[in-house]
């Protein structure tokens, strides 16, 4: 049935509901009545949260203009200070005062960049970019859009490095496979660039070396775990967690079975 014909509908029915009562009354009236009523109806639900509609809509998803400034913004301090000079210099002073005063509410999301924002941070300063901010720019994007592994591992002060060695090197081997998603690749064109694709490379194999020094450490780490948890008086069992730049592992670290028993 069309929208007009059920609008129709309802405009007899109250009118029937009317006479049927001895009221008479204009057409008009009877327009304004159901309007009136339909206008309640819809704030009532509204109230309650029966249209959720525009606020469905308003939410903003992981790959949105906004979000990408947000995760761009959230770039280490002196970062920041060398992209809002970059911005004052192709900008003018004025817009870069208002990025300096605005960029902490778009960073933590109470503010809502507009397209224009998006435009002059993602699009146009990429092109002059020197090339270390770009790959830190790179390296903060991989990192916090790249999918990441969590894991846990028990182990004993004894044979932690033997239950870690496979683990460890299915994480670092991960930073030659990762891959930013489609939806940020095709927004943010600049990074698939030749320069950049060279910069990922690198990246992924700095990754790589950080995890294997990361380990390494580990060593003297475990030298001190053992010791504290040799001490009678404390928990037989500590946690150390590994953050790496593409997954993390909780070690439940556990004295020997000999020092139990």
């Amino acid at each position: 049935m069309a929208l007009s014909q059920v609008r129709f509908c309802l405009i007899k029915m109250t009118a029937y509901n009317f006479n049927r009562y001895g009221f008479e009354m204009d057409v008009r009236d009877y327009i304004f009545i159901v309007a009136a009523i339909a206008v309640f109806i819809y704030f009532g639900l509204s109230s309650k949260g029966a249209f959720s509609f525009e606020r469905f809509s308003s939410k903003r998803d992981k790959f949105h203009h906004s979000n990408l400034v947000s995760v761009l913004l959230n770039l280490p301090d002196h970062s920041i200070d060398e992209l809002l000079d970059l911005y004052k210099k192709e900008f003018g002073p004025g817009p870069a005062r208002y990025a300096r005063r605005t960029f902490r509410k778009w960073r933590s999301g109470s503010v809502q960049p507009a397209s224009q924002t998006y435009e002059r941070f993602l699009v146009h300063l990429p092109r002059v970019m020197s090339y270390d901010l770009k790959c830190e720019v790179l390296r903060h994007f991989m990192e916090e859009y790249a999918a990441k592994d969590e894991y846990q591992l028990d182990v004993f002060t004894h044979d932690w490095e033997e239950k870690l060695e496979p683990l460890v090197k299915q994480i670092i081997d991960k930073a030659f496979t990762t891959q930013l998603p489609l939806e940020v690749e095709r927004k943010l064109v600049w990074l698939g660039d030749g320069d950049m694709q060279a910069a990922q490379n690198i990246l992924r194999a700095s990754q790589a070396e950080e995890g294997k020094i990361m380990v390494s450490m580990l060593r003297e780490e475990f030298a001190g775990i053992e010791k504290m948890l040799a001490e009678e008086h404390l928990k037989p069992k500590v946690s150390h967690v590994l953050e790496f730049p593409y997954g993390s592992i909780r070690l439940n670290i556990k004295r020997r079975a000999s020092q139990d028993g």
